[in-house]
């Protein structure tokens, strides 16, 4: 799922009061009642001193004062004192978002919409990795699905979130993020979809699910992502013509690469027998393995038995037996150089190619 990198800082107004003081006092330093320039945000007044400061909370734009209670994540993202409280930044939580969201996915969608292969590895990281730095139109990825199938013709799913976002944003990529696993197991190889139809499906199902929870602005800005380039605004029109048994069947029996409303035939909606899920956390592994590296720009992070690492961080990593403490000191090329605790000498992990027992 994408959307839109560029914060919305929703200041709505400017106005100069040199005629006097104001009953307006900033939100973020306290200082007032202002004078001179005052900014409007959502969340109240802002003064020029406070609105002039380079940091932003990336959930709501409200400027970030150092020592005010924000929190921010390893890929320097911020998160004001006030969104802070409803951000998802553990992976249980987001665990339970996920699985939230697909209960009531399912039960909008009808029984057809469940699983064949109901668990789902629910991954968080918070290393915006899939930023697309340098891009005119500033996307970001805010999930990720990926299905494995065996030659049997079983599947696994695994699906990652992005942290440090509001709970209801999150719950929108997981209906999205769903979809695409249904989508997965149910298009047969011989249907290819357009990828702008396959997001569009899949962002209407985060659309339906805003709806049910009457999250209007969640809905409003799903309509207004460019990310499906406007198809997602044709998708919410066939839906309400002809239901979503007729969009879930066009995936399993159409033929054409993009959804149209000319064969009533595929109205009919095929159900599948529900199936009673389980979410299973990653395996814990049994040695430091280096699982991948991660770019932006100059900055490059290494994920070490799931844990995310920048140069000479220090960070417990959980082992299936215990957890160890970890230095990472360099991250060249496809290794890295850390220090274990209890080992005296630095150990040197290669993607795929090595494991250290600590």
């Amino acid at each position: 799922m994408r959307q839109l990198a560029l914060i919305l800082f929703l200041f709505t107004a400017v106005f100069n009061s040199a005629a006097g003081e104001t009953n307006y006092f900033c939100v973020v330093c306290g200082k007032g009642p202002l004078t001179g320039h005052i900014w409007l945000h959502q969340r109240g007044a802002v003064c020029d001193d406070c609105y002039k400061l380079p940091d932003r909370c990336s959930i709501c734009g409200l400027p970030i004062r150092p020592g005010d209670g924000a929190i921010q994540t390893d890929d320097g993202r911020f998160i004001c004192k006030f969104d802070k409280t409803n951000a998802v930044m553990d992976v249980a939580e987001a665990r339970e978002v996920f699985n939230d969201a697909r209960r009531d996915m399912v039960e909008l969608y009808g029984p057809s919409f469940a699983l064949n292969y109901p668990d789902v590895t629910v991954r968080l990281f918070d290393v915006d990795y899939w930023s697309e730095a340098g891009r005119p139109d500033g996307l970001h990825k805010f999930g990720f699905a990926n299905t494995r199938k065996t030659p049997g013709g079983d599947c696994t799913h695994e699906v990652v979130l992005l942290s440090g976002r509001l709970r209801n944003e999150i719950a929108a990529t997981a209906a999205h993020e769903y979809t695409h696993l249904w989508i997965n197991e149910n298009r047969p190889p011989e249907h290819v979809i357009d990828s702008d139809t396959t997001e569009a499906i899949c962002e209407l199902s985060g659309y339906k699910l805003m709806e049910a929870r009457a999250q209007p602005e969640q809905k409003k800005k799903i309509l207004a992502n460019p990310y499906t380039h406007g198809e997602i605004l044709k998708l919410v029109e066939i839906e309400k013509e002809n239901g979503i048994g007729y969009i879930l069947n066009w995936v399993r029996n159409g033929t054409t690469a993009s959804l149209e409303t000319e064969s009533s035939a595929l109205a009919t909606p095929v159900w599948t027998r529900a199936v009673v899920f389980t979410n299973i956390p990653p395996p814990l592994p049994e040695t430091l393995t280096l699982d991948g590296l991660l770019l932006n720009g100059v900055s490059r992070r290494a994920i070490i038995g799931g844990v995310s690492f920048a140069a000479g961080d220090v960070k417990p990593v959980k082992l299936r037996g215990r957890t160890v403490e970890v230095r990472c000191r360099e991250i060249h090329g496809n290794e890295v150089l850390i220090e274990v605790e209890g080992q005296s000498e630095p150990v040197t992990l290669e993607i795929g190619d090595r494991n250290f027992a600590p």
